[in-house]
């Protein structure tokens, strides 16, 4: 019977250690949160493509400050190497792997919130072996608009120049029109 009891104990207790793993794992993803969305380009044939975009957390006030004031001093190129070092989520276009977001602000808007995502963008080797223009333009910057009840809709600027102009922060997209993101909805 004493082997019975501690059989009985050791799986109890088995139990109770996945039940700690798993709540200490919840826990740590509290803070998470995944948007889905609809990516349309508008130029030329219109093609779309579904964009998952996960949110580990969101940036800081002085987070925000400090970048902006890297932006300041180092320009455009010590601002892309400062957004190396930050990861907040990651993006996935379609079927791709997913890249890292660098920035992710959250501000409460009268129709809900608006959220800002900024990160350094993936250049490709034609890029790089052409020298082309888009080299000007090594960020990525998405901007969400959502109602209160987590659905809206955006934009994506997949190539994007970030620049400050008398305390302002300046964003000029590459393409002549950015990308709209549809059906925007916060899972």
């Amino acid at each position: 019977m004493n082997e019975k009891k501690s059989h009985k104990l050791m799986r109890n207790g088995r139990a109770c250690a996945i039940a700690l793993a798993l709540s200490l794992a919840a826990a740590g993803q509290a803070g998470a949160e995944q948007l889905t969305a609809t990516l349309v380009n508008p130029e030329g044939r219109p093609s779309t493509l579904p964009v998952v975009i996960h949110i580990d957390r969101y940036s800081t006030v002085d987070e925000e400050q400090k970048l902006a004031d890297i932006l300041a001093k180092k320009g455009p190129d010590g601002l892309r190497d400062a957004l190396w070092d930050l990861e907040r989520g990651y993006i996935r276009i379609g079927s791709s792997l997913g890249y890292p977001i660098a920035v992710v602000l959250s501000k409460p808007s009268a129709a809900g919130r608006d959220i800002r995502i900024m990160m350094d963008r993936p250049v490709s080797f034609r890029e790089l072996a052409h020298s082309a223009r888009s080299l000007d333009y090594p960020f990525s910057y998405i901007e969400l608009k959502l109602g209160k009840d987590g659905k809206g809709e955006g934009q994506m600027f997949a190539a994007a120049n970030i620049s400050l102009t008398a305390g302002i922060i300046d964003v000029e997209n590459y393409n002549f029109l950015p990308l709209k993101l549809i059906s925007v909805r916060a899972r």
